[in-house]
């Protein structure tokens, strides 16, 4: 088994780079993950409270980002942005870019999903109480957002950390990229992409396992959210 796993060597190619890979996949996926949370809950919070131009721009970036192919943002993150600003952008920082920009249009709804299961009146209660409306927000709201949401906002950064296997077209070394590199230089496929779904499969059973430690965290911050 292991003589037909390793061919003699022949996947030193993908051994050498697979961590390299694995390292790139996890910080573009993360960073973008990291960045679409933060502006997921600033477009929720002005979706429910902003006034309705702004309600309704968040509706059409929303619809717009979900109604497009990834690959294509990513293309005009790399391909149409920096000549149209006059800026330079490396091909990570592209990829970073596309996947935040994509993945905040998602979990803008999952949070507002989430803050719908919230009863009305503990905003009002929170308010009659002599709370400003941030602290509404960050005290009574957010909280039991984040509570709620933890399950699907785990589920969006799986379907993330596999969606970046699409910055191989613009030439960043991720996973993908170097399973098909080192798939061109052996002629050995199938054993390079089966080491690289078991790769995959590590990544996202890690995540899932830190997704259900926060989850318990919650659940002790939280002992009367259901």
């Amino acid at each position: 088994m292991i003589d037909w796993f390793t061919d003699h060597g022949a996947l030193k190619p993908f051994f050498d780079g697979v961590l390299q890979g694995a390292g790139v996949t996890l910080y573009t996926s993360s960073s973008a993950f990291v960045i679409g949370l933060l502006l997921g809950v600033v477009l929720m919070v002005i979706r429910v409270a902003g006034g309705p131009i702004l309600r309704s721009l968040v509706i059409v970036y929303v619809s717009a980002m979900r109604g497009m192919p990834l690959l294509i943002q990513l293309l005009i993150a790399y391909y149409v942005l920096p000549p149209l600003l006059g800026i330079n952008i490396s091909p990570i920082a592209a990829g970073i870019l596309a996947l935040a920009l994509n993945t905040t249009a998602y979990v803008s709804e999952i949070l507002r999903g989430a803050l719908s299961t919230i009863p009305l009146g503990q905003a009002a209660s929170a308010r009659a109480l002599g709370m400003r409306p941030w602290q509404v927000w960050r005290f009574v709201l957010l909280p039991q957002i984040f509570h709620r949401a933890v399950p699907p906002l785990t589920n969006e950064y799986t379907v993330l950390l596999k969606a970046s296997s699409l910055l191989s077209i613009i030439a960043v070394t991720e996973l993908a990229t170097v399973a098909r590199n080192a798939s061109l230089q052996s002629d050995l496929p199938l054993q390079i992409f089966a080491a690289t779904a078991a790769v995959y499969f590590v990544m996202l059973w890690c995540a899932s396992s830190v997704s259900r430690r926060i989850e318990r965290h919650f659940s002790g911050l939280l002992p009367n959210v259901h």
